[in-house]
């Protein structure tokens, strides 16, 4: 029994107990949903999460929202307490099989599944629901990655990195609606792996570590960003026994993500090791059987469309005036025998007057333009030509009659952009000029040609992803320009207008004053003398040997003078805003902060390292060009090169040291590893090294040194390719 006095000992222990358990209800009920462990559930029906392309997001959906809301409880068809739920359709899409699309014979007029998706956030009993409208799992798919992104702050930037966002509570409103409609019916990306760029060798080697695995993240990439097509280039070194089962595996992954798959190959490209349909001097079997044989073997595999190279390369003869009938009967195999969609790959080479259509009205075409230039601008010297108009005039004209996809290019390689290195941020500004004038015309593709992604290039691809749907918030389109996805990658507003001074300089000095000819590194073809001196990307409208060896100092003033003065300008300005944005940066430098944050300055940090060294460059190259003008006065003048010309090319060395050293910080951050991008090493390929083994060296710069130094400016000297290779003659006569 207890007495009063333990009774009263006992009372303020009791108290004290409900006056917790009162202060813990207040809490509880105060404290936003999340602190507590939120439960999120997302209902799917079993049909639906059957069906390979919405079950796949589905289950990637709930570990992507798990990673982002650690201490919530995400689960799947999960009803009991869940404080927000995520409410998905049933549609009329195939619930079982790796295949979701429609034939590819279909694909010549009919489209693919519809994608488009529309949310809407409400509340019901206290609960916050999210309901998806969509017609296909495609869209129901889109859609899941779309809120993600949309609306959740997700960045999936890169197949090997993303910007997760960390919440401790559910982070949206209770109501909103937010819906996504994709610009084209295809919508992808050309790995142009004729060069050696990062899935290269994993595309074409199955021997290679890993392959499946890296290109397998690739496509989920291209399904986290809305993608629905994937292609690229296939080299005739294959091993033809073992890689169809190999490419048959990615393509039946890449089906069951909701991405088709194509495949470019040659009727007789010889140059850069292409695949060929025919042997040009092998005359027995017919050609026709060739074909035949060629495409029994490709069809291996279940292709969804198969591209076609009609050209003997780059300014060679076009095989289909040669050899009208065989592309003709290659085209009506991929359509009647195989059931598959043929597409014409076009080029801007020959100009106007070239000849670019199909042979059967079935087939479709690849309208193509290159490097940092669009199809509208007045001035693009590109290929010897003035413009690419003519390429949108052969859109416009085509779209009508077949399927037609516009082919752009969001990098070029060999001496232009990432071999230099050079960021160049006017591809935003084209590509997103380029994707409405196409969206306008009513192009059914939109197919961009990469070649590599470091270098701040992954930002050009995703931007393009992002830029390939119109988002709509409470029906309102949402804004979309050149530096968008940027800016909603790396929000700190004390950067953003650093960023958009950062295109309007390149703009301006690159394309308007028309640097570019100057910044890019000589192509072997260029320095040949005429007439095989072939136009590839801008050069200028002179040699360099000519110069050095007869032009007189008034002739190299001319030439050289405004050039020189306007490097140097742009020099100054883009360092001086680079080591701004640097500084920024710096204060948040040792800040630690949550895996997002620190992932965005790493990115703010790589864009900006290579801003720097895109300064330099142009500095290096206006003392090289300096240093080529004062060797002429020398000449001239008699004396010993070692003057000034000597002095000046002291000068560049230290500056290409400085960018050297940037170099290697950079390389400390690429994805993949430095054998594969940077090191001589075998190749699929035409070239003995990963694509970014030019820039690890910075081996253009050295070369502009020695070749003022030596007097040299032929393709011999120092040459850096595997010319044989490159040219290809032997496959004249051997596959």
């Amino acid at each position: 029994m207890t007495s009063p006095r333990q009774s009263n000992l006992h009372r303020p222990c009791v108290m004290n107990r409900l006056f917790a358990a009162v202060i813990l209800t207040v809490v509880a009920l105060a404290v936003p949903a999340g602190a507590a462990g939120l439960s999120i559930s997302i209902q799917a029906s079993k049909k639906l999460l059957s069906s390979p392309v919405a079950g796949l997001a589905i289950m990637d959906n709930r570990a992507l929202l798990q990673q982002a809301l650690p201490s919530a409880k995400v689960s799947i068809n999960s009803r009991t307490g869940s404080e927000v739920l995520i409410i998905l359709p049933d549609t009329d899409s195939p619930a079982n099989g790796t295949r979701t699309s429609p034939p590819a014979a279909a694909m010549r007029r009919l489209p693919l599944p519809d994608r488009s998706y529309r949310w809407k956030s409400g509340s019901t009993n206290g609960r916050t629901v999210l309901r998806l409208q969509a017609r296909s799992a495609e869209g129901v798919a889109c859609g899941l990655y779309g809120l993600l992104q949309g609306k959740l702050g997700f960045r999936f930037h890169h197949p090997r990195e993303s910007v997760i966002p960390e919440y401790r509570r559910w982070p949206l409103p209770v109501r909103f609606t937010f819906s996504g409609r994709p610009r084209f019916e295809k919508n992808g990306f050309h790995l142009h792996t004729m060069h050696p760029i990062e899935l290269t060798e994993q595309l074409l080697n199955p021997d290679y570590p890993n392959a499946f695995e890296d290109l397998a993240r690739y496509i989920d990439w291209l399904a986290r960003n809305g993608q629905n097509t994937m292609q690229f280039v296939l080299l005739r070194g294959i091993d033809r026994a073992r890689w169809p089962r190999h490419a048959a595996r990615v393509v039946e992954y890449a089906h069951r993500r909701g991405v088709i798959c194509g495949v470019q190959i040659s009727l007789s490209m010889l140059q850069q090791q292409a695949f060929q349909a025919i042997t040009l001097l092998r005359l027995y079997p017919s050609y026709s059987r060739q074909v035949d044989d060629s495409l029994a073997w490709l069809f291996q595999v279940p292709w969804d469309f198969v591209s076609l190279e009609a050209t003997m390369g780059e300014h060679l003869p076009l095989l289909g005036r040669l050899v009208p009938e065989v592309q003709t009967h290659l085209e009506r195999q991929v359509a009647e025998r195989y059931h598959s969609m043929l597409l014409l790959g076009t080029h801007v080479i020959g100009g106007e007057d070239a000849p670019r259509e199909p042979r059967l009205a079935g087939s479709g075409i690849l309208v193509h333009s290159v490097m940092c230039y669009s199809v509208s601008e007045t001035s693009a010297p590109v290929y010897g030509n003035r413009n690419q108009r003519f390429m949108l005039r052969t859109a416009q004209k085509q779209q009508p009659r077949r399927e037609t996809w516009y082919w752009p290019e969001s990098s070029y390689w060999v001496g232009f952009d990432t071999p230099v290195p050079l960021l160049l941020l006017p591809y935003l500004d084209v590509r997103r000029q380029d994707m409405e004038t196409m969206a306008g015309l009513g192009l059914q593709g939109h197919l961009t040609f990469t070649s590599g992604w470091e270098w701040g290039y992954w930002l050009i691809d995703w931007s393009i992803a992002r830029w390939s749907w119109e988002y709509r918030d409470s029906r309102a389109v949402l804004p979309s320009g050149p530096l968008t996805p940027l800016l909603e990658l790396l929000p700190d507003p004390r950067l953003q207008p650093l960023w958009k001074e950062a295109l309007r300089l390149q703009n301006f000095y690159l394309k308007e004053r028309d640097l570019m000819r100057f910044m890019a590194a000589a192509t072997p073809f260029s320095e040949l003398p005429h007439p095989f001196d072939k136009p590839f990307q801008p050069t200028p409208e002179f040699h360099y040997s000519r110069l050095f060896k007869s032009a007189s100092q008034r002739e190299v003033d001319l030439h050289l003078g405004r050039p020189i003065k306007e490097m140097e300008e742009y020099a100054r300005e883009m360092w001086i805003l680079s080591q701004r944005m640097e500084a920024i940066l710096s204060e948040d430098g040792d800040r630690t902060g949550e895996p997002a944050a620190v992932m965005r300055l790493k990115l703010a940090r790589e864009l900006t390292r290579a801003l720097a060294v895109g300064s330099l460059r142009a500095s290096h190259r206006a003392l090289t060009l300096k240093a080529l003008s004062a060797r002429v006065g020398e000449r001239s003048a008699g004396r010993n090169h070692n003057g000034s010309s000597g002095e000046l090319l002291v000068k560049a060395r230290l500056v290409r040291h400085q960018a050297l050293a940037l170099v290697r910080r950079q390389e400390q951050e690429y994805r993949y590893p430095l054998l594969l991008l940077t090191h001589r090493r075998e190749s699929m390929t035409a070239y003995p090294f990963g694509y970014l083994y030019p820039a690890g060296r910075l081996f253009f710069w050295e070369r502009e040194e020695q070749q003022v130094e030596q007097g040299r400016f032929d393709p011999l000297f120092m040459n850096l390719w595997d010319v044989r290779r490159t040219l290809g003659l032997e496959s004249l006569f051997f596959r």
